[in-house]
């Protein structure tokens, strides 16, 4: 492994990965870091029923490392690459983002039966990773969509972490700081039992436990111009709304310590799946006694 330290790793994947090169290149010039390209060589044992074939692959992902070595070199950054023979993708993604600062993938829109047959590298690493991860779909540019950075809040007690990481996104990239949390009752009973009373009640209480959180924080960065906004709506539908407003969409991760299986929800699935912007997966913090 040649990678430097507190880099931000970005995994090339077979079909090239310009818009994850250039979201980690202006990453990387406004924090002062290297960027370090992966790419993994190895086809899933799943990949022949995709219609591939290991030569090539083989080729294509070649080509597509040296395009990205050279789409990073051109900026001037700090860039080196390596190829890398594995069969788990996702474990190999994994051992090099916990080296870096965080990592970086590019997110394609997959059909229903691709994303059957060929899993989801994305949602494997944002679930297993120590790092942030950052998902930047293929179409995307520093040009398109909103400005702000969005921190999606479902329990304001347990969001420090994720917190802090959306005031610090949104001081370097100098834009607002959107908090957002978003609440809906369980399929049938939202329209039943969710009045105006209830609403103004739980909007009224979401607010004062976020702006609980946010008390620390808000003395630590003065300088970035903060909005809270609570929205009677369901969670994946108000994220999807958000990212098309925002630069960037921060979203937190189940903690590590619970039962076996994915640890992102379905709400972080489908955001990945469908955001119009960059979604950045934070991993569980230091818990408040630390």
């Amino acid at each position: 492994m040649n990678q430097p330290d507190n880099a931000i790793v970005v995994a090339v994947g077979y079909h090239g990965c310009d818009a994850a090169v250039k979201f980690a290149v202006a990453e990387a010039q406004r924090t002062k870091s290297p960027v370090h390209l992966v790419q993994v060589t190895s086809l899933p044992d799943t990949a022949e029923y995709a219609g591939l074939s290991a030569t090539d692959v083989d080729a294509e992902i070649e080509q597509a490392l040296a395009n990205a070595r050279k789409l990073a070199a051109d900026t001037g950054v700090d860039v080196t690459g390596e190829r890398v023979e594995d069969r788990s993708h996702v474990s190999s993604l994994v051992r090099h983002a916990d080296h870096g600062r965080m990592i970086v993938l590019q997110h394609r829109r997959l059909g229903a039966m691709q994303r059957i047959v060929t899993g989801s590298t994305t949602n494997g690493v944002a679930a297993r990773a120590a790092v942030p991860v950052i998902s930047v779909p293929d179409d995307w540019s520093a040009s398109s969509g909103g400005s702000v950075v969005t921190v999606a809040v479902q329990d304001a007690q347990e969001a420090s972490w994720m917190l802090r990481i959306g005031f610090e996104q949104a001081r370097a990239r100098h834009t607002t700081l959107v908090v957002l949390h978003a609440w809906w009752m369980a399929s049938g009973f939202d329209v039943a039992v969710v009045d105006e009373n209830m609403r103004r009640s739980w909007d009224s209480r979401a607010r004062s436990a976020i702006a609980a959180a946010l008390t620390d924080l808000r003395a630590e960065f003065p300088d970035v111009e903060l909005a809270v906004q609570v929205r009677h709506a369901p969670p994946t539908e108000a994220l999807l709304d958000a990212a098309q407003q925002s630069a960037l969409l921060v979203l937190g991760r189940r903690h590590h310590k619970l039962p076996l299986g994915s640890h992102l929800g379905p709400v972080a699935r489908a955001t990945l799946r469908h955001s119009a912007c960059p979604v950045l997966v934070v991993p569980p913090g230091p818990s408040p006694q630390a």
